[in-house]
């Protein structure tokens, strides 16, 4: 976690002290890169970019479509909204797809940590013996970083 922390003084330092600092967009990059790091020993590296990771747009995407729809009429969201529906499909889409390239990373490149990830891939249920399927871990990945972030 201090190595996120350390990332985000340096990104200021290198700024210099003329430029503004969009405090929201910082600790989002903070949250979600600590998050990713200790649960599943995967770095975004939001603070080598000027943009965002995509998880962390298609996150925001997300998120964004959901409170846009949960408050307007649903006829209106039937009518209008189809636009804003195919980039929420993506957006999905791009979240499911990293999460993917994680199990497949970690599965490809074992490590000895007890972390969310390898809880996920190799423990058995204590009832039916059986492993997580993939999609329940990607499920289970992305509430994980999005309730984190809007927890935090």
């Amino acid at each position: 976690m201090q190595d996120i922390a350390f990332q985000l003084v340096l990104k200021w330092a290198r700024e210099g002290e003329d430029k503004d600092i969009l405090l929201t967009d910082d600790y989002t990059r903070l949250t979600l890169d600590t998050i990713a790091l200790c649960t599943m020993d995967y770095r975004f590296n939001s603070f080598y970019s000027e943009a965002m990771h995509p998880f962390v747009e298609a996150m925001s995407g997300v998120l964004s479509h959901a409170q846009k729809t949960a408050t307007r009429p649903g006829l209106y969201n039937k009518v209008f909204g189809s636009t804003e529906e195919k980039q929420f499909k993506e957006d999905q889409a791009t979240m499911n797809r990293i999460a993917q390239e994680v199990i497949d990373r970690r599965r490809a490149n074992p490590v000895d940590k007890d972390d969310l990830l390898n809880t996920m891939l190799h423990k058995k249920d204590p009832k039916t013996g059986a492993l997580m399927r993939d999609e329940l871990i990607i499920t289970n990945m992305i509430t994980f970083l999005v309730a984190g972030h809007e927890t935090t």
